[in-house]
């Protein structure tokens, strides 16, 4: 399978506060970003699921909060869960952009 290339990075505001969990493998934190697309000439407002691991992942349950400006540089997922496909974006690196 050649040379594969999987980035994106994508700024957007936070829809509500992280969820924190502690996995089997990992700790990882949840959370929403939307952010506004033109689609058919029209805006429209994109969700993206996000998910960060590690000390990452702590510090995005500190630190991010609903409504705050962040900047996720990270690769493409999909995950089934009940027949359903879902997309998400892992996390490599969080900027937050919202100062206090």
């Amino acid at each position: 399978m050649g040379n594969v290339f999987n980035r994106t990075v994508i700024i957007g505001r936070l829809g509500k506060d992280p969820e924190f969990k502690h996995g089997t493998k990992a700790d990882y934190t949840k959370f929403t970003i939307y952010n506004s697309i033109m689609k058919d000439g029209k805006e429209e407002t994109a969700w993206h699921e996000i998910v960060s691991f590690g000390r990452q992942a702590v510090l995005c349950r500190d630190y991010l909060h609903k409504g705050e400006l962040c900047c996720i540089e990270g690769r493409f997922d999909e995950t089934t869960y009940k027949e359903k496909v879902k997309q998400l974006i892992i996390a490599e690196r969080v900027v937050f952009l919202s100062s206090k």
